[in-house]
């Protein structure tokens, strides 16, 4: 509580959020206002004095569930889905860049008109692969006619079924999608084997399309289907190597800055390669707190950074609290922080990278097997073998982003592209590695959830007790 006083806001802002999603009979949103004013009016009065959090935590809790209720499209009289007959006509904005996907493109888009009538919302596209839709980019205006299907909010295209109405070029994410674009082209240009190059371009520019289906497979029954993922992972990653390349500039104030400051450019470089992806922005302005708070000199708790994090996305779109990216991020992120303690006793880089491993596994189970119904029992394995190759893949790329023409760099890069796929292809091989069809009650993922926050919680101090008494034995 001292050293990360956000945590318990960012928990009740995001129980406020659950909570409302699947309360029965809520009362409006002014009634979410009053009670939450009355509660920490009264619990100022009553309580200010010997237990101040109390009143503060039940008006995150109010705000929270405020906040979902105002973003829950449910309780929305504008969402298209509640204003759509069988068959309309929409116009809309994408989102993203439409990728592959099977035999259709598939992009997001925020809807702005149904049948003449404005609305909004978001609609999943599926669109024919066809020259037509393989030139859309994000931002891209269409009008467009179908059949929607209002339980998933998606819609299925041919290519006679929209037209292209405008095309966004001046805002800057329009750019750096551009961008993307052109750096995705220079990349298969070069002469790396596109059967691989596949994994260098999802990790350097968050492209996927272009992975095969065998190879993604064994990345997710070896456990390790996260680094084919653009996250924090990948930021931090890169953060590391920026800093561990500044070694020469020394730990002095002057160094600090300057590292620091080489660390940010390239951090937000890379997130902007990336077009910009909400999850990337994420991990970039967290490392960024992080980094700032370090050239600042300041011993800032990374768990109270994380929660910050949240708070500022939950708050900016409450709907993240369903996300599976945004709960997957952050709940591995945040159970490596509470293992890195007993990291800082492990003499082996080996061993730390198990630590980190397993507790990031541990945070992100009960998601995962109540998402995915699937658990990975070789993880440890794929993620020790593999996990630290991925630094040295994840700057190759972006060396070979830069100069495909350099024969010798695309081969270095094929070749350690081939080696973590047979390490994957390995892991993914060996007997009964995969339990599936794993559909855990509420109860038990209630259960498993406390079980592992407790275990992590109690890291830290028995680490201390441990170092305490190692210390005395040995002097």
């Amino acid at each position: 509580m001292r050293r990360a006083p956000l945590v318990p806001f960012a928990v009740a802002t995001l129980s406020g959020i659950v909570l409302q999603h699947h309360a029965v009979g809520l009362p409006t949103p002014a009634m979410w206002l009053a009670s939450a004013t009355a509660a920490l009016l009264v619990g100022l009065l009553l309580v200010w004095r010997r237990r101040p959090m109390v009143p503060l935590l039940l008006f995150a809790l109010a705000a929270g569930a405020l906040a979902g209720r105002l973003a829950d499209p449910r309780y929305d009289a504008k969402q298209w889905s509640s204003h759509c007959p069988e068959k309309a006509f929409f116009e809309v904005r994408l989102t993203e860049t439409p990728m592959p996907k099977g035999k259709t493109f598939r992009a997001k888009a925020r809807v702005a008109t149904c049948n003449g009538r404005a609305v909004r919302g978001t609609m999943r596209l599926y669109l024919k692969q066809d020259s037509c839709g393989a030139a859309l980019r994000y931002g891209d205006r269409l009008l467009l006619h179908g059949y929607p299907d209002t339980s998933w909010g998606s819609i299925y295209l041919t290519g006679d079924h929209y037209l292209v109405t405008g095309r966004d070029s001046t805002s800057l994410r329009s750019r750096c999608e551009r961008l993307r674009m052109r750096l995705l082209s220079r990349m298969q240009s070069g002469g790396v084997d596109p059967h691989y190059l596949g994994v260098a371009e999802a990790m350097t520019l968050g492209w996927r399309a272009d992975i095969d289906p065998v190879m993604q497979d064994n990345y997710r029954d070896a456990g390790i289907a996260h680094l084919l993922c653009v996250s924090g992972l990948h930021v931090g990653l890169l953060a590391a190597i920026v800093g561990a390349c500044l070694f020469w500039v020394g730990d002095t104030r002057r160094g600090r800055l300057v590292k620091g400051a080489v660390q940010l450019l390239a951090v937000w470089a890379f997130t902007a390669l990336t077009g910009l992806a909400p999850s990337t922005v994420r991990a970039a302005l967290m490392f960024s707190l992080l980094i700032v708070a370090r050239v600042a000199g300041r011993r800032t708790s990374s768990l109270n950074i994380l929660a910050a994090t949240a708070l500022v996305t939950l708050l900016a779109d409450p709907m993240l609290a369903f996300d599976v990216g945004w709960m997957l991020s952050y709940a591995s992120v945040a159970g490596i922080l509470m293992a890195l303690p007993l990291t800082g006793l492990l003499r082996s880089r080996l061993w730390a990278s198990a630590v980190v491993s397993v507790s990031a596994t541990l945070a992100t189970l009960p998601i995962t097997l109540s998402v995915f119904h699937r658990f990975s029992l070789y993880f440890l394995i794929a993620n020790v073998l593999v996990v630290p190759a991925a630094g040295l893949v994840l700057g190759l790329s972006l060396l070979y982003t830069a100069f495909p023409q350099w024969g010798a760099l695309g081969g270095v890069l094929e070749w350690l592209l081939r080696m973590v796929d047979g390490l994957t292809a390995w892991v993914s091989s060996l007997p009964h590695g995969v339990v599936t069809d794993v559909a855990p009650s509420p109860l038990a993922l209630a259960l498993l959830s406390a079980g592992i926050i407790m275990l992590l919680v109690a890291i830290k101090p028995a680490m201390w007790r441990y170092r305490k008494t190692w210390s005395s034995k040995n002097t």
